[in-house]
């Protein structure tokens, strides 16, 4: 009994602790806060609430080592449970993304997928991790699995489809799009917008187009499609099919037209074609005359010009609207 009592004693203590801890977190003393978590974790080494509490403690306090030594911890024991709860692993595939660390992201997935090597979503963050790193063909690899595993799950055939546009396979990227689409017919348009924005990304404009086209068939009445190949046609620097895509989307849309225009403007802007952008945004401005944005866009436009009195004119009646 009165061993039962001193264990009753210890863990209010370690509770008052905590709070303590919790209270110095607040007032932003992440030192002190970990010195209490630190001590509470001697007293309950097996505690995994107090640990979590001391990784954030590091997390938040900008000690970013310390705070992914703690989750790494952390992980080895979600990776001997038979149910995989993934905190810590979550977590640390947050920070890893946040920073940059992709290296360290494959590294992450592939120790996961070593312990759980039947986790369905585990598979898809390694595919997704080899992607970042440029190891293609060992996410086509995973994707394929999945795939195989999951014949119906029309996301897997998409990230399968940009594992291999990636790859420059193209022919086979749009079979596992044309496979997703016979799943969910529902969302063609989308998985193929999605394709066309894997083509733009890495160069390939004429498949990106070809996608475009074929949302264009499933969905012809939606303005959006023309936008996209709007900001590719000034991507590939043909500014006059640019300016015919968005007329055909501002037609399709007459309400939308200040915002079409102001979206190609920004779009010119991106690309250096600062005059023609110009242009855009006096459109998108002469159709909403009041709207402060669009004239501190077209501000700046005027200012990469050298136009330096527009540019101020612009500002000021900007800065006056928002008034």
């Amino acid at each position: 009994m009165g061993q039962r009592d001193h264990n009753l004693d210890d863990k209010q203590v370690s509770e008052q602790m905590a709070k303590a801890a919790g209270r110095h977190l607040q007032k932003g003393e992440y030192r002190t806060a970990i010195d209490l978590y630190e001590q509470i974790i001697e007293r309950h080494p097996g505690d995994d609430s107090f640990a979590l509490a001391l990784a954030w403690a590091y997390h938040d306090g900008g000690f970013m080592d310390e705070a992914v030594g703690c989750f790494e911890k952390l992980l080895e024991k979600e990776l001997q449970r038979k149910i995989f709860t993934g905190f810590a692993f979550d977590e640390l595939v947050r920070i890893f993304k946040r920073d940059g660390h992709y290296d360290r992201l494959v590294v992450l997935c592939e120790r996961a997928m070593s312990a759980q090597p039947a986790d369905y979503a585990l598979m898809g963050d390694l595919g997704e991790a080899y992607m970042k790193i440029g190891s293609i063909e060992k996410a086509v690899v995973v994707f394929k699995k999945m795939t195989d595993l999951e014949p119906e799950d029309a996301m897997a055939f998409c990230r399968l489809g940009n594992a291999l546009a990636a790859g420059e396979s193209f022919a086979e990227a749009e079979n596992a799009y044309e496979r997703a689409t016979t799943i969910e017919p529902s969302m063609a348009g989308a998985y193929y917008s999605r394709l066309s924005e894997v083509y733009r990304q890495a160069g390939h404009y004429e498949q990106a187009l070809r996608a475009l086209d074929r949302c264009m068939r499933e969905n012809a009445s939606e303005p959006v499609y023309n936008l996209l190949i709007g900001d590719i046609m000034v991507e590939k620097g043909d500014i006059a099919a640019a300016l015919r895509a968005y007329a055909r989307a501002v037609k399709m849309r007459p309400d939308f037209t200040g915002a079409y225009y102001n979206r190609l403007g920004n779009t010119l802007v991106r690309f250096s074609h600062h005059e023609k952008a110009v242009t855009a945004f006096q459109q998108a401005i002469t159709a909403e005359p009041d709207n402060p944005f669009y004239i501190l866009y077209l501000a700046g436009a005027y200012a990469a010009l050298g136009q330096e009195d527009l540019a101020r004119q612009a500002m000021e009646k900007s800065a006056a609207l928002k008034k």
